[in-house]
């Protein structure tokens, strides 16, 4: 199957190594609709502050806000679509330190920044890479923090693959 899109978009993909290590990344923004909160809760966590308008303004928060879950996945779809997807990516490992700083309300615009804090080699042709990622809404106020660990193949089995492919 030479010469197929995904083979050759596995080969374009960058090692771990080339990851920025010490440099924060922007990963772009996304806007929160009510909509899509009501819609992920209802899914995923059916919690009355997140699904129902009218309950909701009587709870602590005082209004619909989205779930953890939700906000933890608009971060990782804004890392992979801003970061990861230019890697080599084998897998997420670990999410360590994962914090909910203050409520998200529809109509916010959250970014997502990714700081690399270490790449380490971790077994053959991969690499343990951590990152610290945050968002922050339209006020510049964090709203989610974590650190997660993910593996990477390292730049020597990239070449390996590259040159069994000729």
């Amino acid at each position: 199957m030479n010469g197929t899109h995904a083979e050759t978009s596995k080969t374009m993909r960058l090692s771990a190594e080339q990851m920025p290590v010490g440099v924060e990344v922007d990963c772009g923004s996304h806007v929160v609709t009510e909509d899509q909160i009501v819609e992920f809760a209802s899914l995923w966590d059916p919690q009355y502050f997140h699904v129902d308008q009218e309950a909701a303004v009587h709870s602590d928060f005082g209004g619909l806000i989205a779930s953890g879950v939700h906000t933890t996945a608009i971060f990782q779809r804004l890392a992979a679509t801003g970061v990861y997807r230019k890697y080599d990516v084998i897998a997420g490992k670990e999410i360590h330190n994962l914090r909910f700083l203050r409520p998200v309300r529809a109509g916010d615009v959250l970014t997502a920044t990714l700081l690399v804090q270490s790449v380490e080699p971790d077994g053959p042709g991969r690499c343990l890479v951590t990152i610290h990622g945050s968002l922050h809404n339209q006020h510049g106020r964090p709203v989610l923090e974590l650190e997660v660990d993910s593996l990477l193949r390292s730049e020597t089995a990239i070449r390996r693959s590259s040159a069994t492919s000729r």
